[in-house]
């Protein structure tokens, strides 16, 4: 694995643990971080025993979004020549994920940090954590971040939050349907859905994800025959085999993502 200077990747049990690790600028992405978390996720997308992702944050912030020193003079960023130079945008980067992520947000999520809280499947937050939307306060408009929004709530409701420029605590994120869950102090919830979801087939979970992918690009003129032979296939597979004997025989699934 390649040396990476603003994440952390630690790989164990099907878990694909990304950190964000440059606290001392809140966690805010640089050109050459946004890089290696494309390099990092591509990793996790092209290991078979990575069942699940889980992006946190070292510091108090889990992310302050777009460094704007770094992007507008790249000698404010410190390369890393060891890993390919991606121009995407964070959400796209997640959008091309294969398997369920969950994001853990320890502090507050900030700008363009909503980039990465609402790419992931899963949000949790802690019970201190406000999100804020400040871009219009300095002539910006968080324009990538209003097009996940609408994936959750109107569009009148997503752009009063892109306009006011203003904060909200994890209550109000849970109401906005924007928070999966608040993390309570042993953090319980948060280690069953781990656990539920690792312990599911990987294949079909994957092939879900592509699915739905490919359902978002409008381009079928009949989306439910696209859905019968994607069925069709995942039936074929040595996984839904080991899953049916699995359950008549009332044991734990093998799963062997094939």
């Amino acid at each position: 694995m390649e040396k990476l200077n603003f994440i952390k990747i630690h790989i164990e049990d099907h878990l694909f643990t990304l950190t964000l690790a440059r606290s001392d600028k809140r966690n805010a992405f640089s050109p050459t971080m946004v890089s290696e978390i494309a390099y990092a996720l591509q990793l996790a997308n092209n290991d078979p025993d990575v069942r699940l992702v889980q992006v946190e944050a070292e510091g108090p912030v889990f992310c302050a979004g777009m460094d704007l020193k770094a992007f507008e003079n790249p000698a404010m960023d410190i390369g890393n020549p060891a890993i390919p130079q991606e121009e995407k945008s964070l959400a796209e980067l997640f959008a091309g994920l294969d398997k369920p992520s969950i994001c853990v947000a320890r502090g507050d999520v900030i700008a363009g940090g909503f980039l990465i809280a609402l790419s992931c499947t899963y949000l949790f937050a802690s019970p201190h954590v406000r999100f804020s939307l400040p871009e219009v306060k300095i002539g910006l408009f968080p324009f990538q971040v209003l097009a996940l929004l609408l994936e959750y709530m109107p569009e009148r409701k997503a752009m009063d939050l892109c306009i006011r420029g203003g904060s909200f605590s994890v209550e109000e994120a849970l109401e906005k349907e924007l928070l999966y869950a608040v993390l309570d102090s042993e953090e319980t919830q948060l280690t069953e859905l781990k656990k539920s979801i690792i312990e599911n087939a990987p294949l079909a979970i994957s092939r879900g994800f592509g699915a739905l992918r490919r359902l978002k690009t409008g381009k079928y003129n009949n989306s439910y025959k696209f859905l019968l032979d994607e069925l069709s296939k995942l039936r074929q597979t040595s996984d839904f085999k080991e899953g049916m004997d699995a359950k008549r025989n009332n044991r734990k699934a093998n799963w062997k993502n094939s």
